[in-house]
């Protein structure tokens, strides 16, 4: 049975963060328009597909917080009209395994939109949280990438990203929904060409984002031939070695292929 809350009290003496004020200052806003409810029903809620996975690391996190002291009435979580839940499905899972009343608002005018305002500036949405958001929104570049993604599981995010917008790599953009695709038809035959160099290899650097996008680079000079560079690499194993810049890739593939020519170096 659901529980009407009639007053939205803030706890003056404990410290918040950032996040936390940002979140008392929305919640002070629409609680002229909504209630505080609380509940034990879990099952009146849904979940957003446009919203992040369970992250159990953060929920195991979260339980002991609340173990410790439990605040969740003073941070109820958001739903819209339908009970889909827009924020606080961390704490809605947490309240569930506890076995704990579970506060929240819910509303007409919040929307599956204010997922991403509630969430753009929180440290623990991660680089996939924003793709498969705006995947789930249905916006182009985005579904172009997580089909890239889901194609090669094994290359880190970042190299994915590199690959299919040209080098680019964006924060920002990726925050904002506005990455662009530049050459999705390369993206794919240079990912293969890095896939089968694993095979060959079984380094793990090479599904990294810095050798990637240096081996990019590399394909871009006319004068290089991956049947070469293998042959270089096999002629020279040890110096076909992990780097921490894209620059320091570059530099090594120039140096294993470049060895003992006399014409047709390459220069990346």
């Amino acid at each position: 049975m659901n529980e009407k809350i009639h007053a939205f009290i803030v706890d003056k003496t404990r410290c918040f963060t950032n996040r936390e004020l940002e979140m008392i200052e929305y919640l002070t806003k629409i609680h002229t328009m909504n209630e505080i409810q609380k509940t034990k029903d879990y099952d009146l809620f849904k979940d957003f597909s446009s919203n992040r996975e369970i992250d159990q690391k953060h929920l195991n996190r979260l339980i002991e917080t609340i173990k410790s002291k439990n605040l969740l009435s003073i941070n109820p979580i958001i739903v819209d009209s339908e009970m889909r839940v827009i924020d606080g499905q961390h704490r809605l899972e947490a309240a569930k395994i506890l076995n704990l009343h579970i506060f929240y608002i819910s509303g007409d005018e919040i929307n599956r939109h204010d997922i991403f305002r509630l969430n753009s500036n929180q440290k623990n949405w991660k680089t996939m949280d924003y793709i498969n958001f705006y995947t789930v929104e249905k916006v182009k570049a985005y579904l172009e990438l997580s089909k890239f993604i889901n194609h090669y599981p094994h290359f880190s995010t970042s190299a994915s990203i590199s690959l299919c917008c040209g080098g680019k790599r964006s924060t920002v953009d990726i925050k904002a929904g506005t990455i662009q695709i530049s050459d999705i038809e390369s993206a794919y035959s240079i990912a293969e060409t890095i896939k089968e160099m694993y095979q060959k290899y079984q380094l793990d650097f090479i599904y990294d984002s810095r050798f990637p996008m240096a081996l990019s680079a590399a394909f871009d000079d006319k004068n290089f031939n991956i049947e070469t560079f293998y042959h270089k690499i096999d002629e020279n194993p040890r110096a076909f070695v992990k780097c921490t810049k894209i620059q320091d890739s570059k530099a090594m593939i120039m140096e294993i292929y470049n060895r003992s020519l006399s014409k047709n170096k390459i220069q990346i």
